[in-house]
């Protein structure tokens, strides 16, 4: 009776075992997974505060800059009027033409701040979307860097163009946009690079990819200020982004738009040895 009694008792062990061993099986996924979304539910809740006020700063941002554009358009008509009228006064005195020449300056980088401000705003918005079409880059950079030479010459810097590449190079996209980036990376390029220096842009193809670098000699950019140089209103040098009207948002337009046409921007420098700026863009 004993061997008996103790042979049953070993049985029910067994089978609590096999039991808690196909509950540990089928509870430990089932845990894994209630626990996963969980987790995700509550992160997203937790977030929708953060998310909410993202949207709602996005929309005051660009609500400010739409009211402003009004107002800054009647400034600019009547700062333009009143120079005219200074310039027909022959001989005149005019001592406020300096101040009114100072207001106009002044009145034209805000504008242009506020322009940036509304195409960023549309950007986050995904309002921007653009006609995608085929665009032939060689003329795209052939033409900006003939319009950007008086900028050069103004700068004392050298600006010049190397194509590398025997056929046309074309990718899908919008091409007022793709203008606008391409424009910002001379432009900054240029203003980075001090009296007597050069600005290259190269144009070539590495498959699939079309390749556009902006290479300068200017004062370069340190390695802790190059992973922040696409931050809006990011400003490595304050002091030359104040005397060249720079408001830090070329950067992150330019960025933004290669985004946008499935390409990516980096960035290679060293102080004092100057920059280069790769833009890679899907060829079509």
């Amino acid at each position: 009776m004993g061997i008996c009694a103790g042979g049953a008792i070993v049985e029910d062990l067994d089978e609590n075992l096999a039991d808690l061993r196909l509950m540990l099986l089928l509870g430990c996924p089932i845990a894994v997974v209630l626990v996963g979304v969980s987790s995700w539910w509550l992160s997203r809740l937790a977030m929708q505060p953060v998310y909410q006020s993202y949207q709602y700063m996005e929309q005051f941002t660009a609500d400010v800059a739409h009211e402003l554009r009004t107002p800054l358009a009647a400034m600019e008509a009547t700062i333009e009027a009143d120079l005219r009228l200074h310039q027909k006064s022959e001989g005149a005195p005019s001592p406020n033409r300096e101040t009114i020449t100072v207001f106009q300056r002044q009145t034209v980088r805000l504008s242009r701040l506020i322009k940036d401000l509304l195409l960023l705003s549309r950007i986050d918005r995904r309002e921007l979307a653009g006609q995608h079409k085929p665009c032939c880059l060689n003329n795209l950079v052939s033409d900006l860097v003939e319009e950007l030479a008086f900028l050069a010459v103004e700068a004392d810097v050298k600006l010049s163009l190397k194509i590398q590449v025997q056929q046309p190079v074309y990718i899908l996209g919008d091409e007022g946009q793709l203008y606008r980036l391409v424009s910002n990376l001379i432009s900054n390029a240029i203003r980075a690079t001090p009296e007597g220096g050069q600005v290259t842009v190269i144009l070539d193809r590495v498959d699939p990819y079309a390749l556009i670098q902006v290479q300068d000699t200017g004062v370069g950019i340190a390695l802790e200020d190059q992973a922040r140089i696409f931050d809006r209103f990011y400003r490595v040098e304050q002091e030359r982004s104040r005397r060249t009207g720079g408001s830090g948002l070329g950067l992150p337009i330019a960025q933004a738009i290669a985004q946008m046409h499935r390409g990516s921007i980096q960035v290679k420098s060293e102080l004092g040895k100057g920059s280069v700026f790769t833009l890679r863009l899907p060829l079509q």
